[in-house]
Formats: C-alpha cells, structure tokens, sequence
C-alpha cells in the first residue's frame, strides 16, 4: 500500500521561490514582516478554514490544531458525520465532535458546522459505511432519523455553534442519491433540518447552497420550493483555476436571486468552499484544467483567492482545505476510490506547513475585520510605456481596496492564469484615497514573501495637469498581490521589523 508520504510530489521550494518571487523592481527594501500574532488574538474575521471529512477520519487532527492557532482563520468547516454519531439506532455518540469543536475554540477557531450525509442503518444499500451523499428524505424511516439526529445534535452544541449549513453540493449527483438532483427537493431537506436544529437554538444561522459552482438554474428551484424563508445565507463553491475570473457577475447574480426571493431579509452570501493543489499530479483535483502547479503557484493562488473574495464582498470565505485529505480512501457517492485531495495548506504526510500555510496567515493577521472593503480610486495606465503594444496582450491588473486603522490599502496584481508564472512588469498606477485616510510612509508589503520595502513618488510623476486626480506611482506588477499601505499598518498588526 502506498503510504501519504509518497503521494507528496517532491519540489525543491527553495529554487522555485528564487525563480517565481525575484524582488520587486523599483522599490528598496525596508524590512520583513513577521507575524506573532496567534489566532485567539484577532477578534473577528470573515476567513475561515476547511476542516472537513472527518466524518471519514481522512486526516489526524491533533496535528494540526498547532497549526490552526497560528494561522489566523477564525472558522473552520467541519462535517457532522452522521454515520459516525450514530452506529447503533437511537445512541449518539458525539466524543470525537466534541474533541474537534472544543480544540478549535482552543486555538481561537469557531466551528461552523455543515450538517451532511446519510447513515447505512437506515439507507440499505448504500455503497459505504458513510453514506456519502445519500439523501434522508429519500428513504423510509430515515427522515425521522435523521430530524432525531440533528436535534439532538444541535441540543448537545447549543451555545457551542451558532453556523449549521444544511449538506454539501446538493445540485451535483456525485453527492445527492439515490435520486437526479432536485432544487425543490434540497429546499424541502433544508426546512426539515432546519426546524430541527432552531427547535434547540432558535438563533441559530443556517445556511444553505452550499452548491458546486455558480448554479443558478438549481438556486431559482429551491427559492421557489421556499428556500429562502429557511436560510440565513447562502454559500457556494467557485473552483477554478484563475481566482478572479467572472467572480464579480457571479456574486452580484447570486445576489440579485436572493434579494429578489427575500426582499425584506437580506441573506447573507458565502463563499463556502475553494481549493487550490500544490502539485500537478497524484490527486483527484486535476479537473480543474492544470498543467504547471507547485507550491509557490498554490501561494499565489490563495493570496488572489482571498483578496478577490474580499474585495466582492462576501460575507465569509472559506480555503478548503488546511491539511491534505490521504489517510483515507476518498470517497464520493458511489462505489468509486478516488485519488487524494492535495489542497492542503500543511502536509498530508508529514503535516509540516506548505509554502501556501505563511502565505495565507499573512493574509488572514491583515484582512481580519479591522480591515474593512472600502472603495477608493485605483487607475492603471499603460503597463509597459517601453512597448506600448504589450499593453491589450495580458489581462489588467486587478485591484481590491481597503482601510485600516485610518489607513488606505491598495491589493493589485495581474490577473492572469497563475501557471503562466507571468514575469515581473512594472506598471503607472493613480491613487486617491479620502482625507479621513493618510499615507505619510508609503510601503509596499509582499504577501507571498514577507519583504516590506519602501515606496517613493518617482519625481517625473509629480506634476500635476488636468488629468491627475489623485497620487500617481510607478510600482511593480506580478502575479499575486502587493499591498500598498502605510508603515502604521503593519506596525498595528503585531509584525516584527527587520533592517528599519
């Protein structure tokens, strides 16, 4: 049998780092941020962690909780794992659920719980003992069953979780069995289980979606089955390989459905599960159109992911997943072993963190809710002014602004297919930010290094004419983001300055 060590794609991270992350042109170099923050020291955050399938014990969770209490997501995703509380009709047993939400709290994590799958005692004939994506209301006695199951399951965590998103992808038959695919129907298994779990939390947030992809067709079914007088907020899972790519018109459609179904209730809209692999082969993920992945790249797709997702607005965002899923077979509807998941931040085999884990703490000690979406003025010029041509042959640059702490930061990079591996351009960019907002020591911070480096006002780019509304600078332009702030930002964060 292969063991999870020899799945791991062996990478000398230390050559690609020197080859994709050369130091910006242009700026000169201030210091390196390191973060000492732990988790439980944020307040509050819209990141969260994928930490599911343990239902299936696909991975050793004490492993990483070190981790967890380090990164700086403040939700995990976990699976309930009805097969697993209840192997006997009748008796739960919820001691491996409690070791899991109560060392999340530990390290600063609150736990959302996503409420799915069936259970072989009352579904004969399901494929494994998990009833991956086996449907209650479609068989006799389970319904009740399974209404049994989360009342008592949200009796036991009451006060513990306050998030319960009902099933996982339900507009996909790889987990919804043993019938097609029904909007009607998920709405109809969302207000069973959720009547069940207000019964015992009448506050509680439920969520529902939690679809593969944008699915607009299966969304307007349930909506119509009644969905939205059940939900709180709705989640959904864009998996692809350019972060950014019709993110925008996804979000805002999604939005238009649910305001037009809840006109006097806004429900919110997560961004529930998406994963990026750090190698290209040996796993189950390589439909997602891959041909030159590495860690470093799955660095830079993480850092895009999440300021994309940050600058839409989504209420929450979740990076499936923290640890690579290979301990256990993989298991979907069906009979089918599928290869591993390998979109961990940290190793399935060693459980020593990828490059990916540094990058995305950067992200989420930043972007935590100090951070707040704020629209300020970004505008590109001509990215190549020496070969003006070069200009309409890449994607512009994509930017995502905030504030912190009476500060403004501007997030940009190109937008391009992150395995492109796009050289370093430079690039004229016009800011303008409110008076309620300074700037006084412009830095630049690299997520994907760490490096801090100090930006001035090229002279040439001082006079102002009729066409300057704002500060104009000529940064560098790479393929995952630089964030363009002042000095007192990271300083308020609890960074550690090198050479400053």
């Amino acid at each position: 049998m292969t063991t999870p060590a020899a799945q791991i794609e062996s990478q000398d991270v230390a050559s690609l780092v020197r080859a994709q992350l050369p130091p910006p042109a242009g700026v000169s170099r201030a210091g390196r941020a390191e973060i000492s923050q732990a988790t439980a020291e944020i307040t509050s955050s819209r990141l969260g962690i994928g930490f599911e399938t343990l239902d299936r014990s696909m991975f050793t969770a004490e492993r990483v909780y070190p981790h967890l209490s380090r990164l700086g997501a403040k939700w995990a995703r976990v699976q309930t794992g009805w097969s697993r509380c209840e192997t006997e009709p009748g008796r739960y047993d919820f001691a491996w659920l409690d070791e899991i939400v109560d060392s999340l709290a530990a390290a600063g994590v609150e736990t959302m719980f996503s409420v799915t799958f069936g259970n072989e005692l009352y579904m004969p004939g399901v494929p494994h003992e998990s009833a991956v994506g086996y449907v209650p209301i479609y068989y006799d006695g389970a319904a009740p069953a399974w209404t049994a199951f989360v009342r008592a399951l949200a009796e036991r965590y009451r006060g513990r979780v306050t998030h319960w998103e009902v099933w996982n992808e339900p507009n996909i038959p790889q987990f919804w069995q043993p019938r097609e695919v029904s909007g009607r129907d998920y709405a109809d298994l969302v207000r069973v289980t959720a009547q069940a779990v207000r019964a015992e939390i009448p506050d509680a947030t439920i969520i529902g979606g939690a679809t593969s992809l944008v699915d607009p067709a299966f969304l307007v079914a349930a909506l119509r089955g009644g969905l939205a007088q059940w939900i709180d907020a709705f989640s959904f899972h864009p998996y692809q390989m350019v972060p950014e790519h019709n993110l925008r018109n996804s979000h805002d459609l999604l939005r238009r459905l649910l305001d037009e179904h809840s006109p006097d209730r806004r429900i919110a809209l997560y961004q529930g599960e998406n994963g990026c692999p750090s190698q290209l082969a040996g796993h189950h993920d390589d439909w997602l159109g891959m041909y030159a992945m590495d860690q470093v790249v799955q660095a830079k797709w993480i850092a895009r992911r999440f300021l994309a997702d940050l600058g839409v607005g989504f209420d929450k965002i979740f990076y499936f997943h923290a640890v690579d899923l290979m301990e256990r077979p993989y298991r979907q509807a069906g009979e089918k072993v599928n290869a591993p998941v390998m979109m961990g931040l940290i190793h399935g085999g060693s459980y020593a963190p990828k490059y990916s884990f540094e990058v995305a703490r950067r992200v989420c000690h930043l972007f935590d809710d100090r951070t707040r979406r704020t629209e300020l003025m970004c505008l590109f010029t001509e990215r190549d002014p020496a070969a003006p041509q070069r200009s309409t042959l890449m994607a512009a640059p994509h930017v995502a602004t905030f504030e912190r702490d009476g500060a403004p930061l501007f997030a940009y990079w190109l937008a391009e297919d992150p395995q492109q591996r796009a050289e370093q351009a430079s690039i004229e960019v016009e800011l303008w930010w409110d008076d309620r907002l300074s700037m006084d020591h412009p830095v630049l911070f690299d997520l994907l290094t760490g490096e801090v480096y100090a930006v001035e006002q090229p002279a040439e780019l001082r006079v102002r004419d009729w066409r300057s509304r704002g500060i104009r600078y000529r940064l560098p332009l790479t393929d995952y983001p630089l964030v363009l702030t002042d000095a007192s930002v990271l300083d308020g964060f609890d960074a550690r300055w090198r050479d400053r």
